[in-house]
């Protein structure tokens, strides 16, 4: 199947696709939408409210394809403190003046969407954007400890505030909920961790919802601790938007202002991060429209209010949930919506029997999620730059509020980089620049962040297809959007050749990312694309999108292999191999099915050239994946490709159990004959049918007796192997993948005559 699935009614072919999904989606987002109302400071039923109009509206907006949209932990500490704010301290107050707010703020989407507004995120430095996440999952955390512990007092309306109560709930402990508690945060924690994929059939906050609920009722849990929810929707379970007092009270309005201006930046910033990651991870590998989504987000945002809902956006979680269960279209998101009024027609009473320790445990691991200790790594690993702008950020959000945390973020960033491009004061005493050339310097520097980065435009054409070079200097998050425009207004097709010259004098990280992913774009649509002049730019460290200065003579001093590179170097040298241990991005150059999917992907310890008269392509990989956009994913893959084309070499993938078979969309699972013996557990895709696929995998079979568990890809005439259940390969480990190339000749031992079959792989392999 080549065709991609699309929207409207073109997608409701997918039909079993979807409500498969759908049903799946709905497991996981009804617990997941009871706890972010309840972190919401909101009553439980509105959070399903919101994920019912979510799905019920977006797939008739468009703007993405797999993306699951609701109430999100994201927003929950916003709309907290705004239902605080507006409420002078009472949440019962506040809410119905925030429904005004949430209105409001989806309106204002609306007239950003017209305006073109979704390109303007890229303005917004990337860590910046990443540590107001980390703070929202520590508030999370900090909010959700009193109720966990069985502490029912009043929600502290400030960061501040919920640290200073922690002694009071600590004293306060209720032992039987906070045994409750104890029991589902353990379990969230170790169901999401373990490898044992039986024990995720049932989706991990269902089962803790669930286990909370069947607690609760064994020790006679009061009515106090557990979810309350209405008798009647209709009666009493919806409460309207309050625009009457709000129009009466114009002393509300400066805080109404800061509480649209705040939802609408965070709902914004974390939609279009959101359709992004999940774009990534897309099997057809479809690409969403930003403004689309902000308009449907802003409609989905208005409706909400109106029947007392949350705010909506692009749910991580949910939509990997989607894509994993095999959703195509946005028709998973209406399937949902139904499933979740079935549950409230029929498990009204069942639900007001979880308690509230449970929810609270689910919150504190997605909390977790959002913070843990492989951000500030992730970060790290960047640059110090990078750690110094987030810890500044973080620290920010968490003393004042998220709106002024942002803020102080972005003018961090501002400070970093114009602190960077300025010379030492030394230079100034040492009589090299006097003082007031030292000030303009620095005033030059600090206006060219803002300046336009482009130079030159030259267009010609080459190879019949039109082709542009774009010199730029200095490339910043402050001033990428001319650039960005430039690019929207060349032709689709055309080749495009960035030439970062010698007058530019910094990319920032927020640049790196922005290039990298222009490189991926050009790649999948088979656009020429090539980036000149890197090459004198010093990288801030070893990560692929670390900023980088122009400085031609530190670039050329010889770096200190770690001892990993090391290892590698040394194989590389004992095979006659080119070795290069810098970090570069991953281009997927031969478009594996493995390496499409994913963010941040990255290689490094590259080793290249013929072996065994084949070509030869090693290297470290790392990848990330939504929702876990910090947990790196790390293999040594070996790519080998013929000199010359080798026939018997179909497209196809082997692998072990049912590894990546949501992303195999236009592949089809062949039936491996009994009398090819293949190892158990493994499964045949290919794109089409022909028997060549089963006689060249029989070829294969040996390959994957002697080494068990391996992932083996041919695509293009490449073959791609790695192990999955492997991080690292050893030396060792690299030759043993090496061996693929015997079973990939076409004159190799057929598998009735290799003596594989039924031989102990370790003894083979001493043999």
């Amino acid at each position: 199947m080549d065709e991609k699935p699309s929207n409207g009614v073109k997608g409701l072919r997918h039909w079993r696709y979807d409500l498969s999904a759908g049903l799946q989606v709905a497991l996981v987002s009804l617990p997941l939408s009871l706890g972010i109302a309840i972190a919401s400071g909101a009553p439980p039923v509105t959070g399903v409210i919101s994920a019912i109009i979510a799905g019920l509206i977006f797939p008739f907006l468009g703007g993405a394809y797999v993306t699951i949209s609701g109430p999100a932990a994201g927003l929950a500490p916003a709309l907290l403190s705004g239902m605080l704010l507006l409420g002078g301290g009472d949440l019962a107050a506040g809410y119905p003046l925030l429904l005004v707010a949430i209105c409001l703020t989806g309106l204002l989407q609306i007239l950003l969407a017209f305006m073109n507004a979704g390109r303007f995120a890229i303005f917004l430095p990337v860590t910046v954007v990443e540590a107001m996440l980390a703070a929202i999952g520590i508030m999370i955390i900090l909010k959700q400890i009193p109720p966990l512990f069985g502490d029912l007092s009043p929600v502290a309306p400030t960061t501040v505030d919920s640290i200073l109560k922690l002694p009071h709930t600590l004293l306060n402990i209720e032992p039987t909920v906070f045994l409750i508690g104890a029991v589902c945060l353990f379990l969230m924690f170790y169901l999401n961790a373990t490898r044992r994929q039986w024990m995720k059939r049932i989706p991990p906050p269902l089962f803790v919802a669930l286990l909370g609920l069947v607690l609760a009722t064994v020790f006679g849990l009061e009515a106090v601790y557990l979810i309350t929810m209405p008798e009647s929707l209709l009666e009493g379970g919806i409460t309207v938007p309050a625009f009457g007092e709000v129009m009466n009270r114009p002393e509300l309005w400066i805080n109404l202002l800061i509480v649209v201006i705040t939802l609408t930046l965070i709902d914004g910033i974390e939609s279009l991060a959101t359709i992004a990651a999940v774009d990534k991870i897309d099997p057809y590998q479809r690409k969403s429209n930003p403004n689309v989504t902000l308009r449907a987000m802003g409609v989905s945002n208005m409706l909400s209010s109106l029947a007392g809902g949350l705010t909506i956006i692009p749910g991580g979680v949910k939509s990997r949930v989607n894509i994993d269960a095999g959703g195509r279209t946005l028709w998973a998101n209406f399937y949902n919506a139904i499933f979740l009024i079935l549950f409230l027609l029929v498990a009204t009473d069942l639900i007001a029997m979880i308690p509230l320790a449970a929810i609270a445990a689910i919150l504190i691991y997605v909390g977790w999620r959002l913070c843990e200790y492989k951000v500030f790594r992730k970060t790290y690993a960047i640059g110090r730059d990078q750690m110094v702008i987030f810890l500044i950020t973080v620290g920010a959000i968490l003393a004042t509020d998220l709106l002024w945390g942002i803020l102080i973020g972005m003018a961090a960033e501002v400070l970093m980089l114009a602190y960077l491009l300025t010379p030492s004061f030394r230079v100034v005493l040492t009589g090299r620049l006097s003082f007031s050339q030292s000030l303009e310097l620095l005033a030059r520097n600090f206006m060219g962040l803002f300046r336009n980065p482009i130079i030159k435009v030259h267009g010609d054409t080459r190879d019949g297809r039109p082709h542009y070079d774009v010199s730029v200097g200095s490339l910043v998050c402050f001033n990428l959007l001319p650039f960005d425009k430039l690019l929207q207004q060349l032709p689709e097709d055309a080749g495009l050749s960035i030439i970062v010259t010698e007058s530019g004098r910094i990319i920032d990280h927020t640049a790196m990312e922005y290039l990298h992913q222009l490189q991926e774009e050009s790649l999948r649509a088979q656009r020429p694309f090539e980036l000149l002049g890197m090459e004198k730019y010093y990288q801030f460290t070893q990560h692929s999108l670390s900023a980088r200065m122009h400085d031609a003579a530190l670039v050329k001093r010889e770096a200190r292999l770690s001892a990993r590179a090391e290892e590698m170097h040394q194989f590389a040298r004992l095979h006659g191999l080119q070795f290069d241990p810098a970090t570069l991005a991953e281009l997927n150059a031969h478009d594996f099915v493995y390496l499409r999917r994913g963010d941040h992907k990255q290689e490094r310890n590259v080793m290249t050239g013929h072996y065994r008269d084949w070509m030869l392509r090693a290297f470290d990989y790392s990848h990330t994946a939504a929702p876990d956009y910090y947990a790196e994913h790390q293999h040594t893959l070996v790519i080998v490709k013929p000199a010359e084309p080798v026939s018997g070499l179909p497209d196809m993938v082997l692998a072990p159990g049912h590894y990546l078979k949501s992303y195999l969309v236009n592949y089809q699972e062949l039936e491996l004959p009994e009398s090819l013996g293949f190892p158990e557990g493994y499964r045949l895709y290919a794109p089409s049918t022909h028997d060549g696929v089963i006689a060249a995998a029989g070829r294969l079979r040996g390959f994957l007796a002697r080494h068990p568990g391996v992932y083996l890809e041919v695509r293009k005439n490449a073959v791609l192997t790695f192990r999955p259940d492997r991080e690292l390969e050893m030396p060792e480990g690299i030759e043993e993948l090496l061996e693929i190339i015997e079973y990939c000749l076409e004159g190799s031992p057929s598998p009735a005559d290799d003596n594989v079959s039924g031989a102990d792989p370790a003894e083979e392999g001493a043999s």
